[in-house]
């Protein structure tokens, strides 16, 4: 991090641990991070938990996760298993119900995160967050209250698990992609955690003769320390850091690529019980993050950012069937952009701060009717703008076994200090995107441990800005829509079979639009069909195989040809576009393969597991590119089209150690 975010770093620190004051709060379920729930009935619709706890139908266990074949072991990858979700084989990242990549907010533990991802060249490969860390985590895909902001499609809410309170204890493992290290262990009152990795993709290309030089780099660190000040006083200090670089070399001027990456935030937290029915988190934080790109021929894009401020957060519960939250957010932050590319020359630093708050009330109105009313709002004092954000939800329990829920909503999403679209020659705060949620689902539990989960979903968008480039041998084609609409159903069932099988089936049913210069066009995430199929079996308790098959609907895209113009005295090759995204890519579909497997030692345990990606090699395209074919003179004579294709078969082996 910078000279700035290292005082800012020490202050914090300094003025959390010694200076803190409570605020009014009341008791939580420990450092389980467990809210307090409206008794038996969950109001929020598109809600999906994976937890640490026994395999229940209304989540996927974290232990179940460890288990299914995922690229990287990436606990985002684990949320792409959920109707709804659209990705690819190269991303961590997903989009929501026909929602833009950067409309769904993470956050580890209560602390929204800033581009939490590895590889951002390539759409975020990776993420920053080890699976190893994680105690569970929940993904909401629309008509999540108002206690959640400021993004306009999803959440997806990770908690860290605590260190050992009882004695040290340390993990080593390795497989195709990275290296990582996780160390726990025990102090007076508490514990302490840090887990690392390391990722050598560029070290395997170093092996592999080629033309280009390829050079992938990516590290992070997560560290947190928990101390118990006093039965009702809980503090703790979470780090987590990230840096990247990439380099693509000896592909011709127009194709290289040269970039540099660092990400860091570090926070505090309070928390203070009060009695019975009241608890709050105080939090205090600071964060610095860096942006260096070399793209093509004289492409510049240099980010710099620095931020800090503090959140604090009520939870108030007069009445077993009464939950009042509310919370208010302060940030200052500062930005640099050097942006250059075509005819594009950007360089601006914004500064100023903004003010976030919400205010909700959950209430079990009678036995089988509950309701969560909201209402959120920013006032960005460096754009002198107010948005509010109202949002209400009901959920009626027509039997014990059988939940129906609704939601309406509005959800804004600024153009603030730290996204500011400057590729789109934009460097004014306009007003935030923002959305409309429409759900209406219905959630049945026929038998023990079978869940059944229905939910169609109707959102409008609107003052649409940007869009997330990434790079590619295909021909970018930039088209910032003004508003847009999705529309979906998705059908999702859950069961465990004790004490052996696990199955989940997930269906969607999508329409994603946009609307540019009038016209009504199909947004680059636009799949009308997809289904996930995921079964388990425990052999043992230390033997496991699990099958997953994905499958859904081509991606929208724009055709490009290109055609020879004769010219009076010369003839040249021009690039012609079809109707935007009238074209279809051809269906997508895979078969995954994971068996894990442990030995228990006297005093380590050895995991390890093989894993099989696309196990019937299909040949899903990801995009087209196109070559230009020339002769001994130089002389072109046509542009051949190519299919990129994603993954191939990809046998992984991974190992790792318990001490």
């Amino acid at each position: 991090m910078g000279e700035r975010v290292k005082i800012l770093s020490s202050l914090i620190f300094t003025i959390f641990t010694m200076s803190l004051f409570p605020i009014l709060s009341a008791k939580a379920e420990s450092e389980n991070e467990e809210v307090i729930q409206l008794g038996e009935i969950r109001v929020t619709p598109g809600r999906f938990t994976i937890s640490d706890s026994v395999l229940l139908p209304k989540s996927l266990s974290k232990a179940e996760i460890d288990k299914f074949p995922l690229i990287d072991n990436d606990v985002y990858r684990a949320a792409h298993v959920f109707p709804g979700v659209v990705a690819n084989d190269f991303s961590a990242r997903f989009s929501v119900r026909g929602g833009e990549k950067d409309e769904t907010i993470v956050r580890l533990n209560g602390m929204e995160l800033y581009e939490p991802y590895h590889l951002q060249d390539f759409g975020g490969a990776i993420s920053t967050i080890d699976l190893g860390i994680v105690q569970r985590a929940e993904l909401l895909m629309g008509g999540f209250p108002a206690e959640y902001g400021d993004k306009m499609s999803g959440v997806f809410d990770v908690f860290a698990r605590e260190g050992s309170r009882k004695k040290f204890r340390g993990n080593l493992g390795i497989d195709i992609v990275n290296t990582h290290l996780l160390l726990e262990g025990p102090i007076p009152k508490g514990s302490w955690l840090i887990a690392t990795r390391r990722g050598y993709i560029d070290l395997i290309m170093a092996l592999i003769e080629t033309e280009e030089e390829f050079e992938p780099r990516y590290a992070d660190l997560y560290a947190k320390v928990i101390h118990d000040l006093t039965g009702k006083d809980k503090i703790s200090v979470d780090i987590l850091y990230a840096l990247d670089s990439n380099k693509i070399d000896q592909q011709g001027e127009e194709n290289d690529l040269k970039s540099k990456y660092s990400n860091g935030i570090l926070w505090g937290r309070w928390r203070h019980l009060f009695g019975e029915k009241a608890f709050s988190d105080l939090y205090l934080f600071a964060g610095d993050a860096n942006q260096e790109k070399c793209d093509g021929i004289d492409g510049i894009d240099d980010r710099d950012f620095t931020y800090f401020g503090g959140k604090g957060e009520l939870n108030y519960k007069p009445l077993a069937s009464h939950t009042v939250k509310a919370g208010v957010k302060w940030r200052w932050a500062t930005a640099d952009y050097h942006y250059k590319e075509d005819k594009i020359d950007v360089d601006v630093s914004p500064s100023g701060w903004d003010l976030r708050g919400f205010l909700q009330d959950e209430w079990q109105i009678a036995s089988p009717i509950a309701a969560n009313f909201g209402l959120r709002y920013i006032y960005q004092h460096y754009n002198q703008r107010f948005e509010f954000s109202p949002r209400v939800a009901v959920a009626l329990r027509l039997k014990q076994n059988f939940l129906i829920r609704g939601a309406w909503g509005l959800y804004h999403q600024p153009v603030e200090i730290l996204n500011l679209p400057v590729e789109d020659n934009i460097t004014e705060f306009g007003k935030s995107e923002k959305a409309t949620h429409y759900i209406l689902g219905c959630e049945l539990s026929p038998k023990q441990n079978l869940l059944i989960r229905a939910e169609a979903y109707y959102k409008t968008l609107d003052n649409l800005v940007g869009q997330i480039r990434d790079y590619g041998r295909k021909s970018q084609i930039i088209i910032n829509p003004e508003s847009g609409t999705a529309k979906g159903f998705e059908l999702f069932l859950n069961q465990f079979i004790p004490p052996r099988i696990s199955w989940s089936i997930g269906y969607a049913y999508s329409v994603a639009k946009e609307k540019v210069g009038g016209q009504d066009f199909f947004r680059d995430f636009d799949q009308r069909h997809t289904l996930a199929l995921n079964v388990g079996y425990a052999f043992s308790e230390n033997l496991n195989v699990h099958l997953s098959w994905r499958f859904h609907s081509g991606n929208p895209y724009t055709e490009v040809r290109y055609e020879k113009v004769y010219l009076p005295d010369s003839e040249i090759w021009q690039k012609r576009l079809g109707p935007i995204n009238a074209n279809r890519l051809p269906a997508y579909h895979s078969l995954d393969l994971r068996l894990t497997r442990t030995h228990t030692f006297k005093h380590w345990k050895l995991h390890w597991y093989f894993q099989v990606m696309n196990l019937y090699n299909r040949q899903n395209v990801h995009e087209y590119s196109f070559t230009k074919i020339t002769d001994d003179s130089g002389n072109i004579l046509r542009y051949e089209r190519n299919e990129e294709h994603l993954l191939p078969i990809l046998p992984v082996l991974g190992v790792s150690g318990d001490f």
